[in-house]
């Protein structure tokens, strides 16, 4: 018999519930939109790096609720009702390195949320390049329940976290603006700072901080707000992130949603993305950021997304050419397309535009680029 039964989301600032001592989310069972206990058992209410409101009055980061009856627990010793506990404010995300080394020399580092008794909850893993200051991949876990998640929350401001970035006098945040990164491939590709020919004035042409995971992909609020974070993002043309990029996205999510299951989600960048000299006519790398030194904030040429059922060992591999000016997509088939094998990703795949996209197998994949994750694989997720 169930005694409590919440709704985590019922308010913006809803405390993140989490196992006592966990260090894991806690979401509804697949088809439902609240969390269930039994009498007597407990669970941590936390908000990170900030405090609750219990009954009125801020406490402390972290109170252990023990379910009652209802939405009654006991907190602090008193008994309390679900909606009587909130985060004075949102939670503090953090990003760091983890002291571990990843693929093609990379350093491994993760975002989340740092708790004061050294709990770190965990939101996304990132291969981070310090050479390019770029992610090769992120990763997390795509839950089934994510049809429910939070929708409409606020939408806030990407973050440059400490250590990641050496960018001169600049920060990254300016380097992504319409009239820098404009000034930066112009001076590449030898065109007047102020040519809008490629980096242009609408809503379509122009290089847009490109989530690796989306917000979207996350079921609470606090979660889908720590993907704002640079060290999750690349340079990627809007033409192809809110178009095929977009749709793989979605296509993703509602694949988890409709057959109920929980996914492993891999998604990266690959190469470098050209345009053609205005003088040469040679094709010319594009970055946001160019020294004497190095080039980095790599525009990719490729994105990749590996979605992975760990209890069927299916998987697949999803590619999209981040380019809407490539007048031919030869060189950006990497691996075989399979395309006609999946019938659960809708998007406008032969758009050019749009991000010309294709589905390969993961060992395909895998045997071009190194830092595609090495899995056990059954055959493609249909």
């Amino acid at each position: 018999m169930i005694d409590c039964e919440i709704n985590p989301l019922q308010y913006t600032n809803s405390p993140l519930v989490i196992p006592t001592g966990g260090d894991t989310f806690l979401y509804p069972d697949y088809g439902e939109t609240t969390l269930k206990f039994n009498a007597g058992d407990t669970v941590d209410l936390i908000c990170p790096g900030r405090r609750l409101v219990v009954l009125g009055s801020q406490t402390q980061e972290v109170v252990q609720a023990t379910c009652i009856s209802n939405v009654r627990f006991r907190i602090l010793g008193e008994r309390t009702l679900w909606t009587q506990v909130s985060c004075a404010q949102d939670p503090v995300v953090s990003s760091r390195f983890t002291g571990r080394t990843c693929e093609s020399g990379g350093r491994d580092a993760e975002v989340g949320f740092s708790i004061g008794d050294g709990r770190f909850l965990r939101v996304l893993q990132v291969c981070y390049d310090l050479d390019s200051q770029s992610p090769l991949y992120s990763y997390y876990n795509l839950t089934a329940s994510i049809g429910d998640n939070a929708k409409g929350t606020p939408r806030p401001q990407f973050t440059q976290d400490t250590g990641f970035y050496s960018v001169g006098s600049q920060n990254v945040n300016q380097l992504y603006t319409r009239n820098v990164q404009r000034a930066t491939i112009n001076n590449l590709l030898g065109l007047p700072a102020s040519s809008t020919k490629f980096i242009q004035n609408g809503d379509w042409f122009f290089l847009a901080r490109g989530h690796l995971t989306a917000r979207a992909d996350f079921f609470y609020p606090a979660q889908q707000n720590a993907t704002f974070r640079y060290i999750n993002a690349a340079p990627q043309w809007q033409t192809f992130n809110g178009m095929n990029w977009n749709d793989a996205e979605q296509s993703t999510r509602d694949y988890a949603d409709r057959n109920g299951v929980d996914l492993q989600v891999w998604t990266g960048i690959y190469g470098v993305a050209t345009l053609p000299h205005e003088t040469t006519g040679t094709d010319t790398g594009l970055y946001l950021y160019v020294d004497s030194n190095r080039n980095a904030l790599t525009v990719p040429a490729l994105y990749w997304k590996v979605v992975y059922n760990p209890v069927t060992r299916r998987g697949i591999a999803l590619i999209g050419l981040n380019n809407p000016y490539r007048a031919s997509i030869s060189d950006n088939i990497i691996c075989t397309d399979r395309s006609s094998s999946v019938t659960w990703v809708r998007w406008n795949k032969n758009n050019i535009t749009q991000g010309y996209s294709y589905v390969c197998t993961i060992p395909d994949l895998r045997n071009v680029i190194s830092y595609v994750p090495n899995l056990t694989v059954s055959g493609l997720l249909v």
